[in-house]
């Protein structure tokens, strides 16, 4: 390392206030939505990360511009209105499995040719569970090198909708990059959820992203969703600070018998 960091030790409690970086997991989701919405979106207290700056180059990509002031942690998003203008695009997404799992199903709205990949550790990574859903909606998409791992092929014409099931054990990365396609496509989409759904909360959080772009979901019960043809529509929107991040000051305070407020965190 080149950087040496002096760490004092704590001799009394710790008290203050701090606002940790955005959640990734938020990030991604909003900027997914808010380039999929018609209209100017502003995203504040983003998080500068690797996993958001190749979603960030990838949607510039497509055709949908977003700025980023690092120093303000705010974004700057032109939507499409559902349909990413780029006609052939080839996507590096390095190890992000958030960003390449969201912008296969964000493709599949297109009308064109793209392809997505990533570094080593990427071509490792299961995306056939989605891939399938995807040839169910009428695209023609494929995992290149027959591994059911990227790199993923697409040629493009728009999501027909339809119905299509996944299996609740495996990543909830696949349902939610179903979700917020959904509402762009031509016709309704019915996702049925088969077995116990895991990561739960992370689709609690793409609902709720949806919801603040103006998108309705439906959902019967647990396993069902139903989303019709619908417009996202542009808006303000606040990155909640990442909850992880979080209990480490958190901790401090326990530890210290101080003080700490984490500002911006919901219950």
């Amino acid at each position: 390392m080149d950087d040496t960091y002096l760490v004092k030790p704590v001799t009394e409690p710790v008290r203050g206030s701090i606002r940790p970086p955005g959640s990734k997991s938020l990030t991604n989701r909003a900027l997914i939505t808010a380039a999929l919405a018609s209209g100017t979106t502003k995203l504040t207290g983003v998080l500068a990360s690797d996993d958001t700056r190749v979603m960030v180059e990838s949607l510039n990509r497509m055709g949908v511009p977003v700025t980023h002031d690092v120093e303000n942690c705010t974004m700057e998003v032109i939507g499409c209105g559902g349909k990413p203008p780029v006609e052939k695009a080839d996507l590096w997404l390095e190890n992000s499995g958030t960003s390449i799992r969201f912008l296969t199903a964000f493709c599949s709205l297109g009308n064109g040719e793209y392809r997505l990949d990533g570094n080593e550790r990427m071509r490792e990574r299961p995306i056939s569970n989605l891939v399938e859903s995807l040839t169910k909606f009428g695209v023609d998409v494929e995992c290149e090198l027959g591994t059911d791992c990227p790199p993923v092929r697409m040629k493009a014409t728009g999501l027909s909708g339809g119905k299509t099931s996944l299996a609740g054990n495996i990543s909830s990365q696949y349902l939610s990059a179903l979700l917020m396609a959904a509402p762009c496509a031509s016709k309704s989409v019915d996702i049925e959820v088969t077995g116990d759904l895991v990561s739960k909360p992370y689709i609690d959080m793409t609902l709720g992203v949806m919801a603040q772009f103006g998108a309705t979901v439906l959902c019967p019960d647990p396993h069902r969703f139903s989303i019709s043809p619908q417009q996202y529509k542009a808006t303000n929107y606040a990155i909640e600070p990442d909850a992880s991040a979080a209990s480490y000051f958190f901790a401090a305070a326990a530890i210290t018998g101080g003080e700490v407020t984490v500002e911006g965190l919901s219950s």
